[in-house]
């Protein structure tokens, strides 16, 4: 009978041991929230682009994204001049990771006829958690340079 109690003893002390090995390893996990969260920068390039202010037109921002995520990735232009309005292709961009050496996505902004200025847009991407913006420069004028 005593044999009986020292090998119910080691059980116990086994089912105990792995139980408390298991629970140590959930919570190392659970501590490293960036064991697996999403890492990602918005690149910013310092897109100039030019649209004539008599006729107005559509001018395109690249989207580089360097580093990985795992939600999708939206993507949109902010503080745009009176009466103009963007539309994006390639967006939303889906899961994944990239170097950011080419480009992910587009962003179309659409102007109308407007007086000559410059302007400082946000060019701006997120993933639902987390939103970052670059600044880019739209040049209204006379005339555009293709250069």
């Amino acid at each position: 009978m005593a044999l009986g109690y020292r090998r119910l003893g080691f059980v116990v002390a086994l089912v105990a041991a792995l139980s408390a090995a298991l629970l140590a390893g959930t919570v190392q996990a659970a501590a490293r929230p960036g064991a697996a969260a999403a890492t990602w920068t918005l690149v910013d390039n310092h897109q100039n682009n030019c649209v004539k202010s008599a006729r107005g037109g559509t001018t395109y921002y690249g989207i580089w994204i360097s580093g990985r995520w795992t939600h999708a990735i939206d993507v949109g232009a902010d503080k745009l001049p009176a009466g103009a309005s963007y539309y994006t292709s390639y967006a939303p961009i889906p899961p994944g990771s990239s170097t950011g050496v080419y480009s992910l996505a587009y962003v179309a902004v659409v102007v109308p006829p407007t007086p000559v200025a410059i302007y400082t847009l946000g060019l701006w991407a997120s993933d639902g958690t987390s939103r970052q913006s670059v600044p880019v420069t739209l040049r209204i004028q006379v005339k555009c340079s293709p250069y």
